[in-house]
Parts: C-alpha cells; sequence; structure tokens
C-alpha cells in the first residue's frame, strides 16, 4: 500500500498545460493519489517530507501504441520491407512467433515491461496477436508489474474473413468471430485490428458495434503504407481511411503516414484521433508520419514507439525524434512547441483513452504517477525551460525516479527532509 509523504522542493509541470513550477511540493495520501499542491516550506513535521530539490517532476508517460512481445526479434528482418517483416500471416515476425517456445517470449517480454517502467511508463497500449491466448500471456507477465497493459487483442487466425469475400466486398462476420472478440474484450482492454482490409464493409460496422456493446476500446492500423490504400479501393473503391471514418469510427487510428490533407480533415470532423510512431516508420523506410498537420487540422494527436523490434520503448527518445524531424521538415522551430510534444506521452494520450480523469497530469485527485527527472546531470544542467530539458535533451539516464499510484517504481528512494520539529 502506498504510504503518505511529501515530494519537496522540486520543479512540478503540473495541470494539463504541464506549466513549471519552482520550489514546488507534491502531497501524496495513503490510496496514491495528489492530495495537494504548493509552493515554498511545507511546516508540517507530521508527514514525511522527501527531498525532490533538484528535480523536474512531470506526468509519468502514457504508450498509445506498442507490440511489446516482440523483444527477442530485435532487429529482426532489418533492411528489409515493411510487408516481408511485418504483414500477417507470412511477415518474419509473424513466423517467428509460430515457432518460439512461449517461454523465451515471456522471458524477453517481462525485461522489455521492465525497461519502459525505468522509462517512466505507467500504462501502454499494446495490440496483441494471438487471439485470446496472446491477450492471457501479457495480462500474465504484467500482473506483478508497476505498470498497466491496456491489451488490445486481435484474431487469432487471418485473415478473419474469406478471401473471396474480402475481395467481392460482400458478407459480414460470423458468430465464431464475434465469439472470439467477445472473449478478448471480457480478458484485455478492447480489440484492434491490421487494418481495415481485414474486413468488409459490413465486417468493419459489426467489429464496431459489438466491441462498443462490451465498453471495449477499438483501434487499428491506418494509412500505414500505399498498400493499404491500394488494396482498399481496388475491393471496395474507397481508401481505409474512408472507409474507417465511414464503418468502424475507432477510439483512435494508428500511424495515418500517408493519410492526405483531406483525409485527416475527415478524421477531425468524426473526432478520431492519431496516434504516430515516427522512430518505427523511420526505420523501416515508410516515411514520417505528418502529425504536425494533424494537429493543424483538429486532430487529437499521440506519440508511441510502436514495434520494439525496430525501436526502444523510450517515449522521452520518441519524442525528441519526432520534433527534431517535423521542424526540419517544415524548416520552421516554432511549431510543435516542446509543451505540444510533451503532452504527446502524458495528457493527450490520457483524453483518448478516457482515463484522463485519472492520469495524463499532475493536479490535486489524480493518481501519484510521476517522472522525477534530475535536472542536475551533465546532460540536462543548467536547465532554463524545464519542458524544453526534457523533450530536447533529456534521456532515460537522467530519469532519478518513477512513482506509480504512490508507490517507487523504479529508482533509488528519496532522501527523507531532517524535521524542524
Amino acid at each position: 500500500m502506498p504510504a503518505e509523504f511529501v515530494l519537496t522542493g522540486a520543479t512540478v509541470l503540473s495541470g494539463s498545460d504541464l506549466v513549471a513550477s519552482d520550489d514546488t511540493w507534491i502531497m501524496v495520501d495513503k490510496d496514491g493519489r495528489i492530495s495537494a499542491l504548493g509552493a515554498g516550506p511545507l511546516e508540517d513535521s507530521r508527514i514525511t517530507q522527501l527531498d525532490a530539490s533538484g528535480m523536474i517532476i512531470c506526468p509519468s508517460f502514457l504508450n498509445a501504441h506498442t507490440h511489446v512481445i516482440d523483444g527477442f526479434l530485435k532487429e529482426i528482418g532489418f533492411g528489409l520491407p515493411f510487408w516481408n517483416v511485418f504483414m500477417p500471416p507470412d511477415g518474419l515476425r509473424h513466423q517467428a512467433l509460430s515457432v518460439t517456445p512461449p517461454e523465451v517470449v515471456t522471458e524477453q517480454l517481462g525485461r522489455t515491461l521492465d525497461q519502459m517502467i525505468a522509462c517512466g511508463t505507467s500504462l501502454f497500449v499494446d495490440f496483441r496477436e494471438g487471439g485470446l491466448l496472446g491477450v492471457e500471456m501479457l495480462e500474465r507477465v504484467a500482473a506483478n508489474r508497476p505498470i498497466q497493459p491496456f491489451t488490445l487483442g486481435r484474431f487469432a487466425a487471418y485473415p478473419p474473413q474469406p478471401l473471396d469475400a474480402l475481395a467481392t466486398n460482400v458478407g459480414g462476420l460470423d458468430l465464431e468471430a464475434l465469439n472470439e472478440i467477445t472473449s478478448i474484450v471480457e480478458k484485455g482492454a478492447g480489440f484492434a485490428l491490421v487494418s481495415a482490409n481485414d474486413l468488409t464493409d459490413q465486417g468493419l460496422a459489426q467489429v464496431a458495434t459489438h466491441v462498443r456493446s462490451l465498453d471495449g476500446i477499438l483501434a487499428l492500423h491506418v494509412a500505414e503504407s500505399p498498400p493499404y490504400r491500394e488494396t482498399s479501393i481496388e475491393r471496395t473503391g474507397q481508401s481505409d481511411v474512408h472507409r474507417v471514418v465511414d464503418h468502424l469510427k475507432p477510439d483512435f487510428a494508428v500511424h495515418l503516414t500517408f493519410a492526405t490533407s483531406e483525409e485527416m480533415d475527415r478524421l477531425a470532423e468524426a473526432g478520431i484521433p492519431a496516434v504516430c510512431c515516427p522512430r518505427n516508420h523511420a526505420v523501416i523506410g515508410l516515411g514520417i508520419p505528418r502529425f504536425d498537420l494533424m494537429l493543424e487540422a483538429g486532430m487529437m494527436v499521440a506519440i508511441a514507439t510502436d514495434n520494439v523490434i525496430l525501436a526502444s520503448p523510450d517515449p522521452l527518445a520518441e519524442i525528441q525524434f519526432a520534433s527534431r524531424v517535423i521542424r526540419a521538415l517544415r524548416e520552421d522551430a516554432s511549431f510543435p512547441t516542446a509543451t505540444d510534444m510533451l503532452k504527446m506521452i502524458t495528457i493527450n494520450p490520457a483524453r483518448i483513452l478516457g482515463v484522463d480523469h485519472e492520469r495524463g497530469s499532475i493536479e490535486i485527485g489524480k493518481r501519484a504517477d510521476f517522472v522525477l527527472i534530475d535536472a542536475t546531470t551533465d546532460n540536462l544542467a543548467p536547465v532554463v525551460d524545464p519542458v524544453a530539458a526534457l523533450v530536447n535533451r533529456a534521456t532515460a539516464a537522467d530519469i532519478r525516479a518513477v512513482f506509480n499510484n504512490g508507490i517507487l517504481a523504479h529508482g533509488q528512494p528519496l532522501e527523507a527532509v531532517p524535521s524542524s520539529g
């Protein structure tokens, strides 16, 4: 159980706008909630005070799109085209997953989750292959760790509809497929598709209705590569983006690297947020998702680390890369701002997932989930702009401690402030 304590003397990035306040204290109650915030010395010797001077405290990170089970496959197929490595059922990763002993997979999965915690992550959304068994594996390995999975399971077999039905865009899902979705959502947090091309238009509509009836989260990859668009148009006369808006209306769309400005406008009008993963797509040679244009179109955007095969599950590394690349492409140093970028791994994914009443910002009543960044390291000191320092320069090596629901999840305990009484 959490213990009541106060972190004192820190620079705290509080509220949904991540406003920096120096010499600030955060009080955590016995339920692991933030019970008070204040500035200056705290005249109360009845509660344990922990010295956080020299620290920047920010909300812990929410990683809104991952494939964490693939940690034993790092760099597999490096240099090969996306399709050869990642597309089911014959991509290299799917072949490897089908023949690797479960104990090998789960051992590395545990190491990946521990790395995520050390990088400041308290919640992640995973697209989980393998049907119900895949969901159960991830939930089991994560159960005893201070990190929360939002597991979105996928169909165990691909394609989930007959090829002739997909080719003609005729027909829907049978009862067996709907029952599989039920079991996946009830065990995890929701359901995911590889893409809109998994199903006919009728199948997409069935999935949307069914997942919502179970109060599950629904998401998929959208406009990830040119074949997504080409296949969708060939089969249905519409791009995958338009089909997603018309028939699925997911809680969020992942990637959108090849979405047009008109499609971004449609997604914005439909209220469908984006989750973009720039490092993965850069490594695989697919390009850079223009999340800056999505922001300008009025979309909510989160940044995530995607598949651990291609990039570390490190949200700070992701936003640093994303910020630099987009500024270079725009030839504009002013947008997105550092605050925009940090929001994409804190409050924005919390809002997308509907957990912003609990997570995503440092505010009274919310969970005491935060990351303590040591601002005195050679890498960071002297800090002039705390938010810019985190976005442009901080690394996982600068993280002194991670708290999840008021409990130290990673790092060394802080020293107690000597009592003045």
